[in-house]
């Protein structure tokens, strides 16, 4: 069969028989193998892809908790610290005032010592005076001046005498 201008049918339907051949083979030789090669790499690549993000999902979760425990721990220091302090405080403030009761204490019996002293200094001077005056007094009236003065000066000497034993 010829068709006008020298065209064979017959070697065009054997020239397509020949390319679908030659398609389906060059498919199902190299195409198809390809193909599946490069979904497994794809599929391959995807699920390291997957397993890198949940490795690091899982790391950043662990590193988030790390920190949350860290921040726990530094909140319950400091809360440690401070109560650490204000029961060193409270202890130097109940010393403080411990301190201070005693200085006061002492102060106060010092005062007491002091004041029982003195009264009992101007109380025996006191004494002392009027006995002086009394003695100096008898010897004036029963002698004469000249040997009642002599008389207060020894008396004076001994009451110091006394005074100094005393």
């Amino acid at each position: 069969m010829n068709l006008p201008l020298n065209i064979d049918l017959q070697q065009i339907f054997l020239h397509m028989l020949n390319f679908v051949i030659l398609v389906g083979g060059l498919y199902f030789i190299l195409y198809a193998p390809v193909k599946k090669f490069m979904d497994q790499r794809t599929a391959h690549y995807a699920d390291m892809d997957k397993a890198a993000a949940d490795k690091l999902a899982a790391a950043e979760k662990l590193e988030a908790d790390h920190q949350a425990q860290l921040d726990k721990l530094d909140d319950e220091l400091r809360q440690r610290r401070a109560e650490s302090q204000k029961v060193a405080q409270q202890a130097a403030q109940q010393q403080l005032d411990r301190a201070q009761e005693q200085a006061d204490q002492i102060v106060a019996s010092a005062q007491k010592a002091a004041e029982s002293i003195r009264s009992k200094a101007v109380a025996d001077s006191q004494k002392e005076i009027k006995e002086l005056a009394m003695a100096a007094a008898e010897k004036l009236t029963l002698k004469s001046s000249k040997d009642a003065f002599d008389e207060f000066l020894n008396l004076a000497e001994e009451g110091n005498e006394h005074h100094e034993k005393s």
